[in-house]
């Protein structure tokens, strides 16, 4: 796997998009649909969370990583993502490599999320209409960043309901889709070296990361 190319692109869409949920939105939560409320939820917790906890986040890693489980990966759909990740790759994998593919993409988020925390800043964001009918379970939320000095960014969340509450499967960053950047670079590490390998690579890139945290808490 491209490390520093392919994985790392995609790290980086992501931890922006991160960025983007922990941001206080707007928009007042009765103006707005399900979907986009548990959207702002998460950001209102994560707000007070990480306003108030900044020290803390430089300084231990493990508080920030049970903050990206606690808070924000209740709300995404692990195996939706995971199916949309691989593709066909997902349809041919056995059951055990699926759940371990789940697994280890799980942890590799989770170090990606940890990333976006110790980076959070302000931004202002304000919500699209909303195209929903009544027993849609399947929604685009469409929402605009603005940030000093910047352009506006446009950012797109697909949710839907599984379990009976509304979850993300993927992001959309003017028009970049998270599971796409994810879906190119996994694909190829698949036809280098099969699914077992993807597996194991994902695997070793996660332990490596835990074994630089243990490092510089040891320091």
């Amino acid at each position: 796997m491209e490390k520093t190319a392919s994985i790392s692109l995609a790290r980086r869409r992501i931890i922006f998009v991160l960025l983007l949920v922990c941001l206080p939105f707007t928009a007042v939560a009765e103006e707005l649909a399900g979907p986009q409320q548990v959207i702002q939820r998460i950001s209102d917790e994560l707000q007070v969370v990480l306003m108030e906890n900044q020290a803390r986040m430089q300084e231990d890693p493990a508080f920030v990583y049970q903050l990206a489980n606690d808070v924000l990966l209740p709300h995404v759909d692990f195996h939706r993502v995971s199916s949309l990740v691989l593709g066909k790759y997902w349809r041919r994998a056995t059951a055990e490599q699926k759940k371990a593919f789940s697994r280890e993409f799980q942890r590799l988020l989770v170090r990606t999320y940890a990333t976006a925390f110790r980076e959070f800043q302000g931004w202002e964001i304000s919500y699209a209409p909303l195209r929903m009918s009544e027993g849609d379970s399947d929604v685009s939320v469409h929402t605009q960043v603005k940030r000093a000095g910047a352009a506006p960014v446009e950012v797109v969340y697909r949710m839907h309901i599984r379990d009976g509450d509304w979850k993300a499967y993927d992001v959309k960053i003017e028009g970049i889709s998270l599971v796409t950047n994810y879906r190119s670079s996994f694909a190829k590490e698949v036809r280098r070296k099969g699914m077992q390998g993807l597996i194991q690579r994902i695997t070793e890139l996660n332990d490596s990361r835990v074994k630089q945290v243990a490092d510089k808490g040891a320091s």
